[in-house]
């Protein structure tokens, strides 16, 4: 066990950071619990809760709890992935305790009052339609939803309009206390509070409230098989993107790949930006990244082009493929992305916002504290060896996916990726 991580008797876990140079505290609720936590009959679940838990206590209304927010000049807000809920406020340091209590009261006593339910049903299915009518969006989902199939990575987020419809109040309130157990959860305090005022108040809203499910979130490994999703609309861009294999949460190489991202399709200096949109102009948007789960990750490239020229761009990102398989970085992009690395975690280390998610994040699913002096020392021992290590691990021809949404077009995305 993590010296640094408070463990209760509960199963609950308590990482705490101390920042006294700032007059902030961010107060983080992350449960393991996501859209990879569902089923086919209730995909949505997760991000529907999350959007239930602002609608009335037993004690407070909805407006009542953004009234409170609001009155203590503090901010409050969630988030749904799809290996984690995140219920976060940020405050003024003497106002912590509010806000703890706050969402104590909305996690543990939320109604779920049906008449609410309805309402938000609405709002809900408002989000699903405008991320279908978000050409990126749609692409970048259904490229999710491809690579990940036959894995309960492939749900969605926002789940499918049907399960929205149908969600009852005692639907809710089963999942949440089959999902949000003491084991499968952290509370992430980073900000000018003492570990011991941090422990105290944990211990008074949360430990003694939380469900007693045995749940925990299990790793997910999962073998993509080259695949492709296309969806035809009359629009004037071409949206592609493309995955690969990745690394998961926590492994050993990761510094090595933020390398490679950063080098290949991470910033406005990366071989992507300069050699597809810059010097080619192919492309007003070409950018990768990767994404890290627990068990599992991909790598994804994304191109947002005139369909004219899709596949010539296309070509030129295969084309850049090829030459990092071929030769890797050059010394002088590896020194160059080496230092991109330690700013970002550099200034990273100034918002407790920030550190409140990257410290909750690495507490529930690794049970470590997030260190920031050994990313550093990852950094620095980076070598164009270990960058190629991840070069020839992620670009698996025979493991690429793709998807498309735009015009029809006269060739297969996949068939030029794939050469």
């Amino acid at each position: 066990m993590d010296n640094n991580i408070t463990y209760f008797n509960s199963g609950l876990k308590l990482i705490h950071k101390q920042m006294s140079g700032v007059r902030s505290v961010a107060i983080g609720v992350m449960f393991a619990v996501g859209s990879c936590s569902e089923n086919d009959s209730n995909n949505g679940i997760s991000h529907f809760i999350e959007h239930m838990m602002f609608k009335g206590t037993k004690k407070r209304s909805a407006y009542d709890i953004v009234c409170e927010i609001d009155g203590l000049g503090a901010q409050i807000n969630a988030f749904t992935s799809k290996q984690s809920t995140c219920y976060y406020t940020v405050s003024v340091d003497e106002y912590a305790e509010n806000c703890m209590e706050i969402m104590s009261d909305f996690l543990f006593n939320s109604t779920f009052d049906q008449v609410e339910m309805d309402k938000e049903k609405g709002v809900v299915l408002e989000e699903i339609a405008m991320s279908e009518d978000t050409p990126d969006d749609l692409c970048l989902e259904n490229l999710a939803t491809t690579y990940f199939k036959g894995s309960s990575l492939g749900y969605t987020i926002l789940g499918n309009a049907d399960n929205i419809k149908n969600f009852k109040t005692q639907d809710l309130k089963k999942y949440i206390a089959d999902k949000y157990s003491a084991n499968n959860m952290v509370i992430s305090v980073v900000g000018n509070i003492s570990k011991e005022k941090a422990i105290e108040l944990v211990a008074k809203y949360f430990d003694c409230n939380v469900f007693s499910s045995s749940y925990k979130l299990e790793k997910i490994v999962h073998k993509p098989k080259c695949d492709s999703a296309v969806v035809i609309k009359p629009l004037e861009q071409a949206n592609i993107a493309i995955a690969f294999p990745s690394l998961e949460f926590g492994a050993d190489n990761n510094m090595s790949l933020l390398a490679l991202n950063s080098a290949f399709g991470g910033g406005m200096s990366s071989r992507l930006f300069q050699e597809v949109r810059e010097k080619s102009g192919l492309a007003y948007n070409v950018y990768s990244y990767p994404s890290a789960y627990y068990g599992d990750g991909a790598f994804a490239i994304y191109l947002g082009t005139n369909p004219k020229t899709s596949k010539q761009a296309l070509q030129s990102i295969r084309k850049e493929i090829l030459k990092l398989k071929k030769d890797g970085l050059s010394d002088e992009e590896l020194a160059r992305v080496k230092k991109q690395l330690k700013g970002n975690y550099a200034l990273s280390q100034e918002s407790s916002t920030s550190l409140m998610r990257v410290y909750g994040r690495t507490a529930l699913f690794l049970d470590q504290t997030f260190d920031f002096d050994e990313k550093i020392k990852q950094i620095d021992l980076i070598t164009k060896d270990s960058v190629m290590d991840i070069i020839n691990y992620i670009f698996d021809f025979d493991k690429v996916v793709t998807s498309y949404v735009g015009k029809e077009i006269d060739f297969s995305p996949l068939d030029i990726i794939r050469g």
